[in-house]
């Protein structure tokens, strides 16, 4: 366990390093917008792509059940109600593969869990399970795009408890939320830039979820 002495230095390590990455060893200069952002969305596109890339083994896509397994990571679900979900995606959908595009714009749903949940609550969908229609509306409101249909078809076919085509929504915020409480205990420490690259890239794998 670290002491309050060496979590200071670290956070100052990392601090210092960030720093010169922005602003330069002379702290001079300037950091735009553009490269902020260029900076973070490179970030958050190689944390996807090492998440996918553990399971497509260089294959353009990934199983339906790789999918599921990705997303059920880290939930409170015992391993019995675990099988069970991927039990139910077996026997509901054919596999064709999940892209690495269909997965990259699921997670930035993800990244807009909450803004879900408030369009949600706007539409009185909140207290009841919704319809694929419903769902796909509701995530094109808060990102600005449209989930594949079969994308959509996968998470229903996980989520839908009773094979009604339905989907309950409380249930799917949270195992969403929850992996993300769970996710954050499970990163592991390391040192100066890498430390740093870590920690974005823990926080931006748990923010999405």
């Amino acid at each position: 366990m670290l002491t309050n002495d060496e979590g200071l230095q670290r956070r100052h390590k990392i601090d210092t390093t960030l720093q010169v990455h922005f602003f330069g060893p002379k702290g001079n200069k300037d950091l735009h917008y553009e490269g902020f952002y260029k900076f973070m969305d490179d970030l958050q596109t190689e944390v996807l792509e090492l998440e996918f890339n553990e399971f497509s083994k260089g294959k353009p896509a990934i199983s339906e059940i790789d999918f599921a397994t990705i997303l059920l990571r880290y939930t409170y679900l015992d391993v019995d109600d675990h099988d069970k979900y991927l039990d139910r995606l077996l026997d509901r959908v054919e596999e064709k593969g999940i892209t690495f595009k269909e997965f990259r714009d699921f997670c930035q749903f993800l990244n807009n869990l909450e803004d879900f949940s408030i369009a949600m609550r706007m539409y009185t969908l909140a207290d009841r399970a919704i319809s694929k229609d419903e769902f796909s509306r509701a995530v094109k409101i808060c990102t600005g795009f449209t989930l594949t249909p079969h994308i959509i078809k996968t998470v229903f076919a996980i989520f839908d408890e009773d094979g009604d085509g339905l989907l309950s929504y409380k249930e799917f915020i949270a195992i969403m939320k929850d992996r993300l409480h769970r996710g954050c205990k499970s990163a592991q420490r390391t040192e100066g830039w890498d430390a740093f690259k870590q920690c974005l890239k823990n926080e931006i794998r748990q923010s999405r979820l």
